[in-house]
């Protein structure tokens, strides 16, 4: 990549405010970018295996049809992502990955066969004992990737 070269940005969106923030902020900062919309969605048996109280209201076959609602969800959110790319001025594509182990780990490998230069994501602007208790995206990714993060804040609430 060139000096002057605008970097194909992986840009994680959730639906949340923090995520539309993020999208506006990386128009601002890398007008006419290519970003690849990303949105990860996890299958319904790995919530029934967190919330094992859930599998007798769920019965396996019933979890095909969930995770394709979940997939098709997943796929409808970032569309939603990418248009609000495309609305700022962004050159945006939507993308999905099935989470298989973590969210960071999903973002690292999509990032990888995407060929994206720079990961973007959004903060959920959590502090002390929450944050080391919740963890975060962003700081996941920043222990993780070997590509350069850029991590925006939640907007200031005045």
């Amino acid at each position: 990549m060139s000096p002057d070269a605008t970097p194909t940005i992986l840009l994680c969106y959730d639906g949340s405010e923090q995520a539309a923030h993020a999208i506006s902020v990386t128009a601002a900062l890398f007008p006419g970018a290519t970003v690849k919309v990303l949105h990860v969605w996890e299958p319904v048996e790995h919530i029934i295996a967190r919330y094992a109280v859930l599998a007798p209201y769920l019965g396996g076959e019933l979890i095909p049809a969930a995770d394709a609602g979940a997939e098709e969800q997943s796929d409808s959110l970032a569309d939603e992502g990418a248009k609000l790319a495309t609305q700022a001025g962004l050159i945006a594509s939507a993308h999905t990955a099935k989470l298989s182990n973590t969210v960071w780990e999903a973002v690292v490998e999509a990032s990888t066969s995407l060929g994206a230069q720079l990961i973007v994501t959004g903060t959920r602007s959590l502090s002390g004992v929450h944050e080391l208790v919740v963890g975060t995206l962003s700081h996941s990714l920043l222990q993780h990737s070997e590509l350069p993060l850029l991590a925006i804040p939640a907007p200031l609430r005045g």
